[in-house]
């Protein structure tokens, strides 16, 4: 290549690496005018108020009583176990003489062999006979040594003394005692006699029986046994904190409504009791609950027959509450507190308690008749923060207006 050319290029090389960088500055400063002017514009604005959507139910003052809630079991309020008190075979038995058969006051349930105690009432009464008929003649024997008497008196010339053996005075005691006596072994054997029979002493539920017909039983040995059907027992287990509002004073025992594990329904029971011994177990008292009527259906529609050693819930109307708040127990918050909506914004106000079940709490104080208290929940409480009720929405949602499709059919 010739050196006039090389010189040349040498020339132009020089000249364009002293212009490049100069090129690359105006370039960049275009593009960074161009993009500042096309970036967008951040606008400062005030952050929105968030308002939190609630339900709420007004506070109401009224009197009600306390309810408490335990569990029980039913037992018999009477049981006996009827004993023989006379020996003999057992001649038979009633047609109901089964577990679980009711039976009537009065009615027989075993009668036993009465032959041999007929006999012993035959030998008593011919006792007695004998007995009367020889006071009888001593009666009058001792009339006769009384006129005996007075006449030695008349022909003697010493005076005579009446004494008790010369008026027969012994032997007349003698004969009478014979005779109470006699009456009193007719009266044993008649009373031996009517224990052959042996009855119910009130209406019953027969729960064991340990005799059959044509066995022998002793005097003493266990015949059946029976339980009480006018009246049964629920013997429930009440905490000890909770036993204070059960009001003893209730005219005829605290209203109790018995509702079964096993069964249909409910019954209605009085309390008439508080044992004065506590579980040791589980720290409770024995509240005594009576059910009248337990296995009669026609007195409690729907409810079925209360059973023996069945597990139940109990519901006891206690102490009267004078002018408290009831509140569902879903309102109650943690540290007996309340929300309330005052003015559209929070107060968390704390509150005390008259009562709780599991189902509704009784405000003391703390809350006022008509104020409105927030039932639903709250992710993060905060005093004060804005509220709005469930009120305050539209009763019916606006209907978004329909556009026909592009084929004209309606969606």
């Amino acid at each position: 290549m010739p050196d006039n050319i090389q010189r040349e290029l040498t020339f132009s090389g020089k000249v364009f690496r002293a212009l490049l960088p100069l090129l690359l500055i105006l370039v960049g400063g275009a593009a960074w005018s161009y993009f500042k002017a096309t970036a967008p514009v951040i606008k400062k604005t005030l952050p929105q108020r968030e308002i939190t959507m609630v339900e709420t139910m007004t506070a109401a003052a009224a009197d009600t009583r306390t309810r408490v809630t335990a569990m029980g079991t039913v037992t018999a309020a009477r049981e006996v176990t009827l004993k023989a008190q006379v020996s003999g075979v057992v001649q038979a038995v009633s047609e109901h003489f089964l577990p679980g058969s009711l039976v009537k006051k009065g009615e027989t349930l075993v009668r036993l062999d009465p032959a041999d105690y007929k006999i012993s009432v035959q030998k008593a009464r011919s006792t007695l006979a004998d007995a009367t008929a020889a006071l009888a003649i001593e009666q009058g024997s001792q009339t006769i040594a009384r006129e005996e008497l007075r006449l030695l008196t008349e022909v003697s010339p010493d005076r005579v003394d009446e004494t008790d053996l010369a008026l027969r005075k012994p032997q007349l005691a003698q004969a009478r005692a014979n005779v109470a006596s006699a009456r009193a072994d007719l009266d044993q054997a008649l009373l031996n006699l009517n224990r052959t029979t042996v009855v119910a002493p009130f209406n019953a539920m027969i729960i064991e029986r340990a005799a059959n017909e044509g066995a022998y039983v002793g005097t003493q040995e266990s015949l059946v046994t029976l339980v009480g059907t006018d009246e049964f027992w629920v013997e429930a287990m009440v905490p000890l904190d909770q036993l204070p509002y059960i009001d003893r004073a209730y005219p005829g025992g605290c209203p109790v409504t018995i509702f079964s594990q096993t069964g249909a329904g409910s019954r209605e029971g009085r309390v008439i009791q508080v044992a004065g011994k506590v579980n040791d177990s589980g720290r409770v008292a024995t509240v005594i609950v009576a059910v009248k009527a337990p296995l009669d259906t026609s007195l409690h529609p729907g409810a079925a027959p209360l059973m023996l050693d069945d597990y139940v819930r109990v519901t006891i109307t206690g102490r009267a509450l004078s002018g408290v708040v009831a509140l569902p127990r879903a309102a109650l918050q943690d540290d007996d507190t309340l929300w309330i909506n005052q003015a559209d914004s929070l107060d968390i106000r704390r509150v005390s308690l008259a009562w709780k079940d599991r189902e509704t709490v009784y405000i003391a104080s703390g809350v006022s008749p008509g104020e409105q208290v927030i039932t639903s929940g709250l992710a993060a409480p905060v005093q004060g923060m804005p509220l709005k009720t469930g009120n305050d929405q539209p009763a019916t949602p606006e209907t978004p207006e329909k556009r026909p499709e592009p084929d004209g059919d309606p969606k």
